[in-house]
């Protein structure tokens, strides 16, 4: 069988970038209004060599799928993310296959060797430590790291009846033109097109793509950067950018995770494996640095049941959310990937 390969060059790191709402990695992933022709603009190149490659990131298998979720707060609930190290690293799929089985576990990032950082909702904190707990206690799990929370933007709009179709519709079918959701929900493109754009101003829809990074030829590192007091995260990136400009950085602050110069979070492509000691020593160069963790990336998971189950149970009670966690996180050090 005829296999389709994947140069990874500068153009591919532009468009990743573009296509997410803010320029920078986010939990809400990226914004589906940004066409081939809009990104074409704002690269300034042809809507024809854009085009190319997004086809070839399917193609290759770059990008597997994306899931679409509905922004979690129009549920009343928090995110959290938390680092799992697996017994045996031989024995991940079986273990993810579990998570995919645990309420409210909605995705993860899968590193080389041993660990992953998981993202699950939960109504407030309380049920994220029982979760933890959960967790801790999976078949192949072998630790579990402390919980660090992230909060969604408020939406602003509430979900109508007819918007819950819509999004059922979307996440049958996320690469569907808005004139095949149209007919599937049983309206007009004109109300489809309406409907779908505030949803997505709204901040109540997500598209998250799916990645496996283990179809590019050269490695993504997650390094993760705690800082001192005072020092300076823009520094790290900025030393970074300069030797490594193929880098995309982590938003935090816009859709999870609270905004702090305590850490940073840069994803890197690297030249090979043996350039990643390299980068750490970079990182460590930059003052105020206090601790580096360097992962390569293998590919990100979605586990669509539990939305799916969560969408069946129809809108939730309007009000604000109760017990809602604080936007501090709860451990010192950064999860993986995050």
């Amino acid at each position: 069988m005829e296999t389709v390969g994947i140069g990874f060059d500068p153009l591919d790191i532009d468009i990743l970038r573009e296509m997410y709402r803010t320029r920078r990695v986010t939990v809400a992933g990226v914004d589906p209004r940004l066409n081939v022709s809009h990104i074409a603009r704002r690269l300034r190149t042809s809507r024809t060599r854009i085009a190319r490659r997004l086809n070839l990131w399917s193609e290759a298998g770059f990008i597997r799928r994306y899931d679409v979720w509905p922004n979690p707060a129009l549920f009343h609930l928090v995110g959290w993310s938390v680092n799992l190290r697996f017994s045996n690293r031989l024995e991940k799929p079986e273990v993810f296959q579990r998570l995919g089985m645990v309420d409210g576990v909605v995705s993860a990032v899968e590193f080389l060797g041993d660990w992953t950082a998981v993202q699950f909702l939960t109504p407030d904190e309380e049920a994220g430590q029982r979760r933890k707990e959960m967790l801790r206690h999976l078949k192949g799990v072998e630790e579990v790291e402390s919980l660090y929370p992230w909060r969604p933007l408020e939406p602003r709009a509430a979900l109508s009846p007819l918007d819950l179709r819509i999004l059922h519709a979307l996440r049958q079918r996320p690469r569907g033109t808005l004139t095949e959701i149209a007919r599937a929900v049983g309206i007009s493109t004109r109300t489809m097109t309406t409907r779908y754009e505030r949803l997505v101003e709204s901040w109540s829809v997500w598209f998250v793509p799916v990645f496996d990074f283990t179809q590019l030829p050269l490695p993504i590192v997650s390094v993760n950067v705690d800082l001192e007091p005072g020092a300076s995260g823009r520094r790290v990136s900025e030393a970074v950018l300069k030797q490594y400009p193929w880098t995309l950085e982590f938003g935090y602050g816009e859709f999870g995770p609270p905004e702090t110069e305590s850490f940073k979070t840069l994803f890197v492509t690297v030249p090979s494996v043996g350039a990643i000691e390299d980068l750490e020593r970079l990182v460590w160069s930059v003052p105020g640095t206090k601790n580096v963790e360097a992962l390569v990336m293998l590919r990100t998971h979605s586990f669509p049941a539990w939305f799916d189950e969560l969408l069946s149970r129809g809108l939730p009670a309007t009000g604000a959310r109760k017990n809602s966690v604080a936007r501090e996180p709860v451990a010192s050090v950064p999860p993986r990937g995050r």
